[in-house]
């Protein structure tokens, strides 16, 4: 229960979630422990609510081989390549 002792609207709705505030901000690094920068954004989609993708700016020439960027120069990442691990975004 929240402070109050009023029991919260969400309860066990949110287990396993996360709030974007919580991911702003944070390091993303590969799957080998380079850091590929921070996340500055993300893009979801108005349909379905979903998240498509994440915006990271980047912290140099990290990645090699293609990958898009947008036109802030942000690389722009499939959430399906993303995992979270403890406090660190991993790109798979």
């Amino acid at each position: 229960m929240p402070d109050g002792g009023t029991p919260s609207i969400m309860g066990d709705a949110m287990e396993n979630k996360m709030f974007s505030k919580e991911l702003l901000g944070k390091e993303v690094e590969t799957i080998t422990g380079r850091t590929v920068g921070v996340l500055e954004d993300m893009v979801i989609d108005t349909d379905d609510g979903s998240i498509k993708y994440l915006l990271v700016a980047a912290a140099g020439n990290v990645i090699g081989g293609p990958h898009k960027v947008d036109e802030e120069g942000r690389i722009v990442v499939e959430t399906d390549r993303i995992r979270i691990d403890g406090n660190r975004l991993i790109i798979n």
